[in-house]
């Protein structure tokens, strides 16, 4: 290939240079790949539970959680089984919550129609809810030995520079093409390994900047080592602008309880409890909107105190401003409710109940206050 020309698709290699990659990447593996705790067993269940926590995570962030997920819900009848909210509550803090829901799912849907016996199709598994192409193609290389590619984000960034592949590869055109150099690569035995050894070397040592070229096993094979042009690819799509928004929430105390609501609707964070509030963009007096909103929607006539706290956090593109404020019931007190969505709880008891990020920063920030 001469110089300053991309590779054509689909990539046809030798068996000589196919083999070559192979061995290269498997021997750098074998000696430098990290020890964690999924890698430690290779049954389909375990392997599943962990490729789904590990989208959009970092390994670092997932390795409690793993741990802590394991042993609540050890085997697919017990995550079958699992209660929403005990579900809800050993997941949160991880993020992307329907993932936790998918889970529960495609467990339901193993038991029901395969007797709880995890299936070892790539038709199959693509049918379960929550199961895409890439934790398809990891579960059946893992667990089952099965020679199907598993692409993430890494492997996509070490396949464009291996190949010098230019374009978005999240575009149809570009995220096929690597999908066929993938099946290219992928030998009969240990295609576990492969995958693994693919999305590791990306991850530790083919960084999107600055990548620790002369540590690689496939330095010498690198187009775009070759061209100097490393840290341009794999290129970057379109960009989306970030949206900004601001919520606010009471805390409101009475008899040493705090009042708490359940999210009934939306795809993020249903069934997650919280402090009640909402959304308040447009400009205007934040406190008196809060407790007209929580009047209006708990039927509780509340006044505001101090500031709490103010959290910070992204949910994907968005980023959201939380206000906290201290509040209390006005007198004369009526309509102190108990529902399934309304609950009036301990502090102790908080930790009973599933909260997101933001809503748990806000639980440790008054626990500091009340002590």
């Amino acid at each position: 290939m001469k110089k300053g020309e991309a590779a054509k698709f689909p990539v046809r290699l030798s068996l000589a240079k196919k083999q070559k990659l192979q061995k290269k990447l498997l021997r750098w593996y074998l000696i430098h790949r990290r020890e964690l705790p999924w890698r430690r067993a290779k049954d389909p269940y375990s392997v599943w539970v962990s490729e789904v926590m590990l989208q959009q995570t970092q390994v670092q962030t997932v390795i409690p959680y793993y741990l802590k997920f394991l042993k609540s819900f050890p085997t697919i009848g017990h995550l079958a089984k699992a209660n929403v909210q005990h579900l809800l509550r050993v997941w949160a803090g991880l993020g992307y919550y329907s993932r936790a829901r998918n889970l529960r799912q495609a467990a339901r849907k193993i038991i029901q129609d395969y007797d709880g016996k995890f299936p070892g199709t790539y038709r199959e598994l693509l049918a379960l809810p929550g199961i895409g192409r890439y934790t398809a193609g990891a579960i059946l290389s893992i667990a089952f030995d099965q020679p199907y590619p598993a692409l993430d984000g890494n492997a996509t960034r070490v396949l464009a520079r291996l190949f010098k592949l230019r374009g978005d590869p999240k575009g149809a055109g570009l995220h096929a093409r690597l999908w066929k150099c993938a099946q290219e690569l992928i030998p009969q035995s240990n295609p576990g390994d492969f995958n693994q050894a693919l999305m590791e070397l990306g991850a530790t040592l083919c960084f999107p900047r600055r990548p620790a070229c002369l540590l690689c096993p496939w330095q010498a094979e690198c187009l775009a080592r070759r061209d100097r042009i490393q840290e341009s690819l794999p290129e970057k799509g379109r960009s989306f602008a970030t949206e900004k928004s601001q919520w606010a929430v009471a805390v409101i105390l009475h008899d040493r309880e705090v009042l708490i609501v359940r999210r009934t609707e939306g795809k993020l964070l249903k069934d997650f409890w919280e402090f009640p509030g909402g959304e308040f963009n447009r400009r205007g007096d934040i406190r008196s909107g809060l407790a007209k909103k929580i009047w209006q929607d708990l039927d509780l006539r509340v006044r505001l105190g101090d500031l709490l706290t103010t959290i910070k956090h992204s949910i994907t593109r968005r980023r959201i401003t939380l206000l906290a404020y201290h509040a209390e019931l006005k007198p004369p007190i009526s309509g102190v409710v108990k529902t399934k969505a309304v609950r009036w709880v301990s502090l102790t008891e908080l930790d009973k109940y599933p909260f997101a990020s933001a809503s748990s920063q806000v639980i440790q920030a008054l626990k500091s206050s009340v002590r």
